[in-house]
């Protein structure tokens, strides 16, 4: 007999795991000239699908915390107000950042061999976070795509509840129809596979994933009753960390819902696993900031360093990349203890002083940006 839990171990591990992929891809790209980055580039480039797997935790999570609490606009609101609250301060702490080092270029107090990526045409969208629907390129803290993708999922979800509380089944029916009009579009309009979509379409490519995380969320009970799949969460992770880039696009993208509804399922049945054992879950919540903050860590220490820093040879510079890993974790629990929560705390108050107090619900320690 299955009861299901609070816990997300499994989830919140897998959090951490996705963000330490996506900063090894993302920092293979500074190596790209050297033998050992062209390698880790082609091989794991599946790695940026881990982005994905944020999206379903976020929808099952967002779910968990607050279908009940957006039935009216006043709840709405405050719902809407707290997301911006948790990603917002640290969007425009490291955008902040990136506008100074344009103006450096601007004034020809720095250079840059991306100079397309300092684009001051792009600041509104990026300040509005509309730069998953309208974004010139991938521009300033480029990961910051994905914010825009979630704040779109997040006004999406007064209406999706709406729709799981006239019939469960119409979440399975939004699921379905999300990624085939993705599908439909990529193909009418010869775009790229949807699982690519970034600045172009992004916010689209990520309700998919959103609502399917709603979806596990709505029928938790019923996947807390699944068989036991202990060893099919270590088994897909595994292979598909290891062989996934002989996937193609969208095949790698299904691997990834996967291994989110397995990971799901344990959590939701209370199984304990090796992943569960191990108690990655602890990092979880560095999981937004070593996200946002891994970019501008790399622009500092191994665009600057490699700059000023003579090395012996050009494999020499690759010490920077783990020096950059651990200044990343460092600068990531300082910025939760110190900036993000805090900030946090501090909007979400305000709001609620000013807009919505009788509306107010408890501030979960499992919300994810």
């Amino acid at each position: 007999m299955h009861k299901t839990t609070n816990a997300m171990r499994h989830l919140d591990s897998l959090r951490i795991i996705a963000a330490c992929a996506v900063v090894i891809l993302h920092y293979s790209d500074y190596f790209k000239e050297l033998p050992l980055g062209r390698i880790i580039i082609a091989h794991l480039w599946h790695f940026n699908l881990f982005v994905d797997l944020f999206f379903v935790v976020s929808g099952f999570v967002i779910a968990r915390q607050y279908f009940d609490h957006v039935g009216d606009g006043a709840a709405i609101g405050r719902f809407l107000w707290r997301r911006v609250a948790r990603i917002y301060p640290l969007h425009l702490a490291t955008l902040t950042f990136y506008i100074c080092i344009a103006l450096a270029l601007s004034f020809g107090m720095a250079r840059s061999d991306n100079p397309a990526r300092y684009s001051f045409s792009d600041l509104p969208a990026q300040f509005l976070l509309l730069h998953a629907f309208v974004g010139e390129r991938l521009t300033f803290n480029f990961p910051s795509w994905s914010l825009s993708a979630e704040m779109f999922c997040y006004l999406l979800f007064p209406l999706i509840v709406a729709l799981a509380l006239r019939r469960k089944t119409l979440i399975i029916v939004f699921v379905a129809l999300s990624a085939f009009a993705n599908s439909v579009w990529a193909a009418t309009m010869e775009t790229l596979p949807w699982s690519e979509w970034i600045n172009e379409g992004g916010a689209f490519r990520a309700v998919p994933a959103f609502s399917l995380g709603i979806a596990c969320s709505v029928y938790r009970d019923q996947i807390a009753r699944w068989p036991a799949t202990r060893g099919a969460l270590m088994l897909a992770l595994g292979g598909f960390t290891l062989f996934g880039s002989w996937l193609t696009p969208m095949a790698a993208l299904v691997a990834v819902y996967v291994i989110a509804v397995l990971a799901i399922q344990l959590d939701c049945s209370g199984s304990d696993t090796l992943l569960s054992m191990l108690r990655l879950d602890r990092f979880a919540p560095l999981t937004y900031s070593s996200y946002m903050l891994h970019m501008p860590i790399a622009t500092v220490i191994i665009t600057l360093d490699s700059r000023l820093v003579l090395f012996a040879s050009p494999e020499s510079k690759l010490i920077l990349a783990p020096v950059s890993f651990i200044v990343l974790g460092i600068t990531s629990v300082l910025s939760y203890r110190y900036f993000e929560t805090p900030a946090r705390r501090y909007l979400t108050d305000l709001y609620d002083r000013r807009f919505a107090p009788a509306v107010a619900a408890p501030i979960s320690q499992q919300e994810i940006a």
